[in-house]
């Protein structure tokens, strides 16, 4: 278990003439190294709130963390568990309303969370796909709530100590996920065109998801990532810009 360092949010609560200070106790549940669980962790970042990062050791504790589905990351606060990314960030909003994590626009908000939807469900199938790929037909991958796709990849041995692929299980000019995956980061870019945020002119959810998502790439995960998301300059800066505005470019 590690404590991530940030500013805990203190709420209060009166009783007659009594005024008691509360910070709720956080918890993530997830592996650091998940999209998900750092879209998460960036959020509460956001929110300015502090919070513990567990991450599962056993298939045993993706099942007792998450026995609805067996996926993760959850989020603890105060002994209540939430599953689900989206949901998760739904309930800080409603928790912990300053600052939102959407526009008050609620036609821009409809926006972000469409990208954000969108973000967490194309990407990973680019990503499966390209571990089907590696990894070839006949080798089972980990089953639902392994921590897909970084946690799979770890669970096959074909992540490092680091969170990087193996070069030895990768082939650089073959390019990562392929083409269309870089389509859609071109399709990433042209959203955003010459804003600092997606729809908007601060942080929301959608920037947590793309930054969250393309991390990876930004620290070089595979052979080549790096380079593949400078190409795109506008998107390569977006995600520095959330990063460092959100703790930096480490995993939570």
């Amino acid at each position: 278990m590690a404590a991530t360092t940030t500013i805990p949010r203190i709420q209060t609560i009166g009783l007659g003439w009594y005024l008691f200070a509360v910070t709720p106790r956080i918890v993530l549940y997830g592996p650091r190294v998940m999209p998900l669980t750092e879209k998460v962790g960036r959020a509460l970042r956001v929110k300015r709130l502090a919070f513990e990062v567990v991450e599962p050791a056993s298939a045993e504790d993706y099942r007792r963390l998450s026995p609805e589905t067996g996926l993760l990351p959850v989020l603890e606060v105060d002994g209540t568990r939430i599953p689900d990314s989206a949901a998760i960030l739904d309930f800080l909003d409603g928790r912990f309303p300053d600052p939102p994590l959407v526009s008050s626009n609620l036609r821009v908000a409809r926006e972000q969370r469409r990208l954000e939807q969108w973000i967490d469900q194309t990407l990973a199938f680019y990503m499966l796909r390209w571990v089907r790929a590696l990894i070839g037909p006949d080798v089972p991958l980990p089953v639902a709530g392994g921590g897909f796709p970084a946690g799979s990849l770890s669970k096959l041995g074909l992540l490092d100590a680091e969170g990087k692929i193996h070069s030895e299980v990768f082939d650089p000019p073959a390019g990562g996920p392929g083409d269309e995956f870089r389509r859609r980061l071109d399709d990433l870019e042209q959203m955003l065109g010459s804003r600092r945020y997606f729809y908007s002119d601060r942080i929301s959810r959608a920037d947590l998801s793309v930054c969250a998502s393309l991390s990876v790439m930004y620290r070089d995960a595979y052979p080549g990532a790096r380079a593949r998301l400078a190409e795109r300059k506008a998107l390569f800066d977006h995600v520095e810009r959330v990063l460092v505005e959100t703790g930096g470019a480490e995993p939570i």
